[in-house]
């Protein structure tokens, strides 16, 4: 593996180039410009990957693309808005105050371990430096994202203006009193013994698999636990159950009542809403796009996203099917 810039075009082989623009979902994550040139005709294909948000905490916004002739569109949230209006870093001291303060509670955040978890630790950084932080220990129990962390450290200059002027008034992104690092699985078991009010960070975001799911089975039926779902749970996950408010769970062949909080917010998210996508796609224009093509998304949402676009004028829009292929 070797790194490319982004705006830099790439020669993969003779005829064929790649070039990468930023858009914001993750450190790194990019839009694809992929540039064909063959039988003396030259074809541009944009393959969008996650799109990121405006004004997002630690990271820019997508950026304007040039025109293509087509583009792959993820749509992981389309037909939904986000509906916190509130700003992250608010939402998150409030429900810290609620579980920790106001009661002796332990809050559990399940964070996706690469950008998730470094939004939360960066908001939690924000609060601490401003007084707004209970002391009270954080834990950051997953090995990838301790290590994801220290990859957002090693490249600053990838952030927003607003989280590198952070990062020089206050020397750390992420670190701050009361904060620990879980190193290894006996330490992660260790938490349970710990009684004092405390939040709990740790993967996988959807509670499929991690240390997560140990967190989840010890406390799922403690009253004073709040489990504060801050990204996106697909459809048949245990988040996505969560989320629902199922009063009873399966873990590992073991049914479990819930009888802790559950709290949900999409402040935290890192994919572009419904309006953000149309903006998205409506770089291109309708008459100059050939065809475009709908991925990555619920089936139903993603059908009602390409009527939308071809209201909008986009006459060639495609959900295409597991294995369909296209000739352009």
């Amino acid at each position: 593996f070797f790194t490319i810039a982004f705006h830099q075009e790439f020669r993969l082989a003779v005829g064929v180039s790649v070039k990468f623009f930023p858009t914001g979902h993750l450190l790194g994550a990019a839009n694809i410009l992929l540039t064909v040139e063959e039988g003396g005709k030259k074809k541009t294909i944009l393959f969008s990957g996650d799109v990121g948000r405006k004004n997002y905490p630690l990271l820019p916004g997508p950026i304007t693309l040039p025109q293509v002739d087509y583009m792959l569109c993820e749509t992981t949230y389309a037909g939904r808005e986000h509906q916190a209006e509130a700003l992250p870093e608010t939402i998150l001291e409030d429900v810290i105050r609620r579980t920790c303060v106001d009661k002796p509670g332990r809050l559990i955040i399940p964070a996706f371990s690469a950008g998730r978890t470094q939004t939360v630790l960066y908001l939690l950084n924000k609060l601490a430096s401003e007084g707004r932080l209970p002391s009270i220990k954080v834990f950051v129990d997953s090995p990838l994202a301790i290590d994801s962390t220290k990859t957002y450290e090693k490249f600053p200059k990838l952030l927003n203006e607003e989280a590198q002027r952070f990062l020089r008034e206050n020397d750390e992104l992420f670190d701050f009193e009361n904060l620990v690092y879980v190193k290894d699985a006996k330490q992660s078991r260790q938490i349970d013994n710990y009684y004092e009010p405390c939040i709990i960070l740790s993967a996988a975001g959807m509670m499929e698999g991690g240390r997560i799911q140990h967190h989840i089975r010890q406390n799922i039926s403690n009253n004073y636990c709040t489990i504060f779902i801050v990204g996106y749970n697909a459809e048949g996950t245990l988040g996505r159950q969560l989320m629902n408010k199922r009063q009873q769970i399966e873990m590992k062949g073991k049914s479990y009542d819930v009888e802790c909080q559950v709290e949900v917010t999409d402040a935290f998210s890192g994919h572009a809403s419904h309006s953000e996508l149309v903006e998205f796609v409506g770089q291109q224009s309708p008459e100059k796009l050939k065809c475009l093509f709908l991925v990555h998304g619920e089936h139903d949402n993603m059908l009602k996203f390409k009527q939308e676009l071809q209201n909008r004028g986009y006459a060639n829009v495609e959900v295409p099917g597991l294995g369909q292929t296209y000739e352009l």
